[in-house]
């Protein structure tokens, strides 16, 4: 072909070719022509690409490769493979060479048409980097993967799939998944529900996690838990199936059932116990009111009679023992009240509702003035203090909290009582606070204890009941009561209620 023939019919389609081209002398590699798309994708102006050779466009490496394809070109179009080109900017790209030898003004030379394929290529090794990544999964995977085809035939079985049912993957690929691991009261519902969901898109299991029995290859039937996605490849459905082995779950679960039934047969029998102690309990206490009582009455009936009746033929101390004897069985008698008071407070259920704290202490307050209205006693109780509890309950506490302060103020010039709330920290804080004789912090640890006292009956009077009656009925409540006091410088007692009782 002569250089005037080439320009004159090759030359319109060389220049215009979206594809880089380009013609290249067979002997000294040198470029003898370059298309406008060459000079695009390359990067070389045609002034540089002409002043080129070959091998400048090529890795090193690739130099071999290079002259043993050139020394075996033939006479006819032919596709040389694929080759690594180097851009003017160093990067590398991927390309398919078709070529055709021809003379071009009298040289020699191969006309060269360039494919691009890097985007090709990289694409393809993505394309093995996720096959190779799911090969792994799969493999590494603990649970059973399982794809069947739209007819039901095993197409994937991962390792842990023969691991559970006890097949090789080479003994289940092509074979029905029914005939497997499907057991024969389940095979005609998959047979059926592949077949619907094949012809009309209906389904019931697909994309949802369900259980159901399963079977290995030995016969045996275990639990599994069970997810099928549909996968859609050329108009034709297949179905990939994420199966775990639940047999452990299913027996700890039973184990659980079977532990939970014992631990409410073991609630029920102490539940009749703490029933049985209750009756006994309500017993004792009847035992307690009418049994110790009437001896407790004669006793301090006859000593009053011997006092008002025979008291001339009594000598002073006899009169003092007479005395003492009605004191203390005066005391022994409040002694079992408060015992009687203190176990129907811990027996008694519980009524909940909003109780105006505020008022509570105000009728308090009016009841402790009546019983030695000579007094002079200063009352500061705070405004709209309301929580949840037992109405009853906590005027309990409050009259007790009040007649402790009530008493220990008794010799003070100026006695103030004081009801009020803390607010912070989430939780309310309610206190009874006097200016009364107050004691040493170093046996606050004995207050609550029951009777326990840190002053003597002939300082202030009491069984020591009291402040156990309070501790019980905060517990009850869900709280806890704590106090802090100076001798002779009053005490605060404190208490709190269930934390979400507080403004309810």
């Amino acid at each position: 072909m002569s250089a005037s023939s080439v320009d004159e019919t090759f030359h319109p389609l060389f220049a215009g070719n979206p594809l880089a081209m380009w013609i290249y002398d067979l002997e000294t590699l040198a470029f003898l022509e370059v298309n406008d798309a060459a000079v695009t994708r390359y990067g070389y102006s045609r002034e540089e690409f002409l002043q080129m050779r070959l091998t400048d466009i090529r890795p090193p490496e690739d130099a071999q490769r290079l002259l043993e394809d050139v020394r075996s070109r033939r006479p006819d179009l032919q596709l040389s493979g694929q080759w690594r080109h180097r851009l003017r900017d160093g990067r590398l790209i991927d390309v398919e060479i078709t070529s055709h030898t021809l003379n071009f003004r009298g040289r020699a030379a191969a006309l060269v048409v360039v494919h691009d394929v890097t985007d090709r290529k990289q694409a393809e090794a993505a394309l093995r980097r996720s096959e190779a990544r799911k090969a792994a999964i799969l493999k590494s995977a603990l649970d059973c993967i399982i794809t069947i085809d739209h007819e039901g035939r095993v197409v994937d079985f991962n390792p842990a799939a023969e691991r559970t049912f006890g097949y090789p993957f080479s003994e289940v690929v092509g074979r029905p998944l029914a005939d497997l691991i499907i057991p024969p009261d389940l095979r005609q519902a998959h047979t059926r529900g592949l077949a619907r969901y094949c012809e009309t898109g209906e389904h019931v299991v697909l994309n949802r996690r369900i259980e159901l029995r399963a079977v290995r290859s030995d016969g045996s039937e275990f639990p599994v838990e069970l997810a099928i996605t549909p996968i859609h490849e050329d108009g034709k459905p297949m179905f990939t199936g994420y199966l775990r082995d639940i047999s452990d779950r299913k027996r700890a679960e039973e184990e659980l059932r079977r532990l939970n039934a014992e631990l409410e047969e073991r609630v029920r029998q102490r539940t009749s116990q703490l029933e049985a102690a209750a009756a006994e309990l309500e017993a004792f206490s009847y035992s307690v009111s009418h049994d110790l009582r009437a001896p407790l009455r004669a006793i301090d009936g006859f000593s009053l009679v011997l006092f008002e009746d025979h008291s001339q033929a009594l000598n002073d101390e006899a009169r003092t023992l007479l005395d003492r004897i009605r004191a203390a069985s005066q005391r022994m008698a409040q002694l079992i009240d408060d015992l009687l008071d203190l176990s129907r407070l811990t027996r008694a259920e519980m009524v909940w509702r909003p109780v105006d704290i505020a008022a509570l202490a105000r009728a308090v307050a009016t009841d402790l003035t009546k019983t030695d209205p000579n007094r002079n006693v200063t009352f500061r109780i705070a405004d709209g203090m309301v929580a949840s509890g037992d109405e009853r309950l906590l005027r309990a506490a409050l009259e007790n909290l009040m007649s402790n302060s009530w008493k220990f103020t008794s010799r003070m010039a100026e006695p103030t009582i004081e009801v009020g709330r803390l607010n912070g920290s989430g939780v309310d804080v309610f206190f009874v606070r006097d200016n009364g004789a107050g004691f040493d912090m170093a046996y606050s640890h004995k207050l609550f204890g029951v009777f326990q006292r840190l002053h003597s009956v002939r300082e202030f009077p009491g069984t020591g009941i009291g402040l156990t009656t309070v501790r019980r009925i905060v517990h009850r409540h869900g709280g806890r009561v704590w106090a802090e006091a100076a001798v002779d410088h009053g005490a605060t007692f404190y208490f709190t209620l269930r934390p979400d009782s507080a403004n309810e």
